[in-house]
């Protein structure tokens, strides 16, 4: 008899070590920590615009002298900038039942990473090179500011190539997996979802 008991408990304990449970509160205490940048980059870019191509290009190379000369009537102007763009996991974003626990194994499904900032450096503005020819009037601060705002989205345009959110989530991951293992979880599964911009 006793030794039915002893059986009985042994199977009871091991499909309970085994089966999926309601995760305790504070494994949900993660979302109060918002948005967690993992992730940050500059940018920089070289915007190229002349009145024979009046469009914002993007521009590399290093030796201006390599250009041919402007039109006669024509203007050229190359200016540098560079962003600063941090990336991350808005963790607030996370829902209930994202979150599973099954013995010491937890299993996490995270939210896609996104852009969390993403600003042009004043200080980093630079007119490299301004060419004229003929009579024709110097570019206006008016115009820069429109090719400047044309360069940062073309930057925001090239994030993905950069793999800067690809970055984020590695990085979030191995956020979580310290967080949970701190917490007592042998064996931390992170699934990541994909962004749309992915």
């Amino acid at each position: 008899m006793k030794k039915s008991i002893l059986y009985i408990l042994t199977l009871f304990a091991f499909f309970s070590c085994g089966e999926e449970k309601t995760p305790p509160d504070d494994v949900y205490k993660i979302r109060d920590i918002g948005h967690l940048s993992t992730t940050e980059y500059t940018v920089g870019k070289i915007i190229k615009v002349d009145d024979s191509n009046y469009d914002v290009t993007e521009f590399e190379w290093e030796d201006w002298t390599k250009l041919p000369k402007v039109q006669y009537g024509d203007r050229r102007i190359l200016i540098s900038c560079k962003s600063k763009v941090k990336a991350g996991i808005d963790l607030s974003k996370i829902q209930d039942g994202d979150i599973t626990v099954v013995g010491s194994t937890i299993e996490i499904k995270l939210p896609p990473a996104e852009i969390t900032s993403f600003s042009m450096d004043p200080r980093s503005v630079r007119t490299q090179m301004e060419d004229r020819s003929g009579y024709t009037d110097p570019f206006t601060e008016e115009e820069k500011t429109d090719f400047l705002k044309q360069g940062e989205e073309s930057i925001r345009e090239d994030l993905n190539d950069y793999g800067i959110l690809e970055d984020a989530n590695d990085n979030a991951e191995a956020f979580l997996i310290d967080f949970y293992k701190q917490l007592g979880y042998k064996k931390v599964v992170v699934k990541r979802s994909k962004s749309d911009d992915e």
